[in-house]
Order: C-alpha cells, then structure tokens, then sequence
C-alpha cells in the first residue's frame, strides 16, 4: 500500500484540461477540499481517502456545475459546497459499484476492495456518503436537499434494476435508458440544475440546465459502455467488455441484438446460456456485436443525445462560457 502511495505523489499534479481554464481556480479549491480537508479522525481512513483522491480524475460533475453556475450569474462558497458534495457521492458510488463487482482495478489503479478488504471499502463508502450529506445540509436549501436525496434514491434503484437484469437479452430499450438515467444521468442533472437554483434562476433555465445534464448524463453512460467493448486494458484499465462478461446489457449489445441477421439470434442464446461458462463462447459474442455494428450505432445514439443536450443552452448568452460547455459536451464522445 505504501508503494502505491509513494507513486501517487511522485506523478505530476492534476492539470485541468484547457476546457476547464474558465473555472480552474475554482475547480482547484474543489480538489483540495476533497484531497486534504475531509475530517476523518482514523489514520486509516485518512490514508485511504489519500489514496482515492490523489489520483486526481476529470471531474467532469464539479467543473459542468461550476460553468452552469458561471453562466447563470456568479460562483459563490455554496456552489464550491456543492461540487463536492456531487463528487462525494460520485466516488462513494463507485466504491460500492466496486466491491458489487469484485472489481481489481479501475481506471488502471488498484480498487479500494483490492488494496484493503470489502468490510473497509463499504464503511469508506459510507463515510464519503455521509459526508455529502454533512455538506448538502451547508446549503441550507430544501428544494436541493429533496433533489439530492432522489439521486441516492436513484442511484440504488438503478443499481438494483441492473443485477435483477443480468443475462437477460429481451431488456427493452426504455429499461435501459432508465437504467441510464438513475445509475449516471440523475447526479450530472442534478449538479447543474442546482446550479442554477442557488443563483435563482427562473423555472425555465432550470429546467433547461437540468435537462442539459440529464441528456448528457445519459449520453456518458453510453459512450462509457462502448468503451467497455473497444478499449484495451490498458486503456480502461480494466478487462475489455467486462460488463458483457458479468451479464449487464449495454447499448452496443442492444443494438446488435435488435438487427434482422441470424447472428443477433446467435447472440441471444449465448447470453441467455451465459457463454456456457467457456472463454470462447464470450469471445464468440464480443465478435458478433462488432460484426453487427453495434458500437458504432451506440455512440450515434450518444451524439444524438448530446445534440440534445446543446439545444438546451440557449439561455447561455457568454459565449465564452457556451463555448466551453459545448467543448464538455463533445470531449465525451470523443472518449469513445
């Protein structure tokens, strides 16, 4: 574990990407709050926090809620509360989705269940949990508070509806979206619908923020489940279409499932036999979905809804800011 740590803080600092340069100072005192100032009394606890944090990461949430804000009047202590409170929950989420799936690795480091043990993982999680919740409660705002508590409600329904769906290729396409919705896009609208709640913005813009968020939400979910069929390990740092492997139904499988060719039949019955537990029956299956084109027509599907997410920023009249917002919007269908 000390190893691990060493390395960490050999690496360069975050260097926010140029996109971010509008609120990159605002965005830094974000990333310190979480890296150095989460009041946790055990030692143990601090280093693992340390461990999380210090790897640094996009920050997608956090700088999207800080330029919603920027474009809706003026960033203040409440909106840098609320950016992390946003990221806690984020990271606490992955941390359980982490010990759900026996996960080793993600994004190419060691996962908190690897390096200590589940028992440790749940209560880190927990923690990073209760802490949004501490912070949520700084804002003195009700109508937030009930937002906010709907994405954790979300977030464990999504989650729920996902294992109750594994290996079960007759999914429908609005089961998936609302998977979509609940398990990413809700906390990506929420952090910018608040946004604009906090600068008192009429029901129109924040309504058009939160449709933002949601659209894009949904479309980074189905960008990052293309990326589980066309990333390398090394890339994704994790195994390649692991969540195919594990049963969940993504995008790409959908579509190559719903196309007029036998091989979409082939398909289905490998899924619902659960490769027969044999590698080559998965591998099998990853070959028909590229085949049928199943990954290209999910990041169209992607586009399509970050097209949508763009027509919501009407309301943004610096350009400098819709500019920015535009180039968020397309960075994450350039990730896949």
């Amino acid at each position: 574990m000390r190893q691990a740590l060493e390395k960490l803080s050999k690496e360069k600092p975050q260097q926010w990407p140029e996109l971010f340069k509008l609120i990159s100072i605002e965005l830094s005192t974000v990333e310190e709050n979480l890296t150095l100032k989460l009041p946790a009394k055990s030692n143990l606890l601090k280093e693992i926090i340390s461990y999380i944090f210090s790897a640094g990461g996009k920050r997608f949430r956090p700088a999207l809620s800080l330029l919603i804000a920027k474009a809706t009047g003026n960033i203040d202590k409440k909106h840098i509360i609320l950016c992390e409170l946003t990221e806690l929950i984020h990271t606490a989420s992955l941390i359980h989705d982490d010990i759900i799936d026996s996960s080793k690795l993600r994004r190419g480091r060691e996962t908190v269940n690897s390096l200590w043990n589940d028992k440790i993982s749940v209560i880190t999680g927990d923690f990073l949990f209760a802490q949004a919740s501490v912070r949520l409660g700084e804002l003195e705002n009700t109508e937030i508070v009930k937002i906010y508590a709907q994405v954790l409600s979300d977030l464990c329904d999504g989650e729920i509806e996902q294992y109750s769906s594994l290996f079960n290729p007759n999914i429908t396409w609005d089961q998936y979206l609302q998977k979509s919705t609940t398990k990413t896009a809700s906390l990506f609208a929420a952090a910018c619908k608040s946004a604009a709640m906090l600068n008192n913005q009429n029901i129109d813009i924040v309504i058009k923020t939160e449709n933002f968020g949601s659209c894009l939400g949904i479309a980074f979910q189905i960008i990052d489940d293309t990326l589980d069929f066309t990333s390398t390990v090394k890339e994704s740092g994790k195994d390649v279409a692991c969540d195919l492997k594990q049963g969940i139904i993504t995008a790409p499988v959908l579509f190559a499932l719903q196309t007029n060719d036998g091989r979409a039949r082939q398909i289905k019955t490998l899924i619902e036999n659960r490769f027969n537990n044999d590698e080559r029956e998965f591998d099998k299956t990853l070959r028909l979905v590229h085949e049928l084109g199943g990954c290209e027509k999910a990041k169209q599907l992607a586009n399509d809804f970050l097209n949508r997410a763009k027509e919501n920023l009407s309301f943004v009249k610096d350009l400098e800011i819709k500019n920015s917002l535009n180039q968020i919007t397309d960075c994450i269908l350039s990730r896949g």
